[in-house]
């Protein structure tokens, strides 16, 4: 698929509420919402938009003290390795498949995930054959002293969207016979937005990025001794923006990303940055694809 610059505002905007979004939101964020539900149509033809996944805010659903942990390694078979985690590790949500040039530098596996235990669970991944470069890493801690009350109601709505992850407003709307004011009123209390952090689920798409012939996610590894700071204001003239605040993978790398339009403005970035004084691009990580996890969710949730 030769990817449009609406199409990648589409999938940010999936990536974000799935599609859930109002048409006020979505004209907000320039586009028509027949424009939006075309463009959806389009992706998910092409196969770059694979599915739709209900994913939970542990946090705030079931109450206690939670951390946002971040994984990130070199796995020899990275579908098998994914696998094994999921089968231990409770609370996976994304998980990125990633390709890299050189073959053998930077990571091609990365997850979120929510941990009770993070300790505990850092000393099984270090476990496992397979994993070079295992990086594990606290991204948020929350604290929430009770979880949300849910009505009987609410939890079947959730249900509901967990088997029903692709419908837009109306579309549930129509098949719960309500109004669209009564469909409103559950996401504005349920639905996690940056405007409510208290919500307890989004919608997600898994994506398959290779189905994209002139785009791409790119992370490029530098070797560099400038501090994160100075880094962050040498590379904001070219448009990119440094990788989880500047913190080093494997020890020895920081990552800066962009989005790259074709083979030629890569090739254009990397000369940008190994311009720069005390930078050199030693390899660029790729995005292949972006993974839900959803089996835990709809245990949680009691979907058969």
């Amino acid at each position: 698929m030769v990817l449009e610059k609406n199409d990648l505002l589409v999938i940010r905007l999936l990536e974000n509420q799935g599609m859930l979004w109002t048409g006020e939101e979505l004209r907000a964020a320039n586009i028509e919402p027949e424009e939006f539900s075309d463009r959806v149509r389009r992706l998910v033809d092409a196969g770059v938009v694979r599915s739709f996944h209900l994913t939970l805010i542990v946090p705030p659903l079931l109450g206690g003290s939670w951390v946002l942990a971040a994984l990130w390694a070199r796995a020899d078979e990275p579908k098998k390795s994914v696998a094994e985690l999921v089968a231990r590790i409770g609370f996976v949500n994304e998980i990125f498949i990633n390709s890299s040039l050189p073959g053998n530098i930077g990571p091609n596996v990365a997850l979120l995930f929510y941990s009770r235990d993070l300790e505990g669970e850092t000393r099984f991944i270090k476990t496992l054959s397979g994993l070079a470069e295992v990086e594990v890493f606290r991204v948020q801690e929350y604290s929430f002293p009770v979880s949300l009350p849910l009505s009987r109601e609410e939890m079947v709505f959730l249900r509901f969207l967990a088997d029903n992850p692709g419908l837009d407003r109306d579309g549930i709307a129509r098949a719960f016979g309500q109004g669209a004011a009564w469909v409103g009123a559950k996401l504005d209390r349920l639905l996690w937005t940056e405007k409510n952090r208290n919500g307890v689920f989004r919608v997600m798409p898994g994506l398959d990025w290779t189905r994209c012939v002139n785009f791409a996610h790119i992370h490029f590894l530098l070797e560099t001794g400038h501090r994160a700071d100075i880094l962050n204001k040498l590379i904001s003239a070219g448009g990119m923006e440094l990788v989880l605040g500047g913190r080093q993978i494997a020890g020895r790398f920081v990552g800066v990303e962009a989005d790259v339009w074709g083979i030629a403005e890569m090739m254009e970035r990397v000369a940008f940055l190994n311009r720069l004084s005390g930078v050199r691009v030693v390899g660029v990580v790729y995005h292949q694809e972006l993974l839900i996890q959803d089996e835990w969710v709809k245990r949680v949730l009691g979907v058969d």
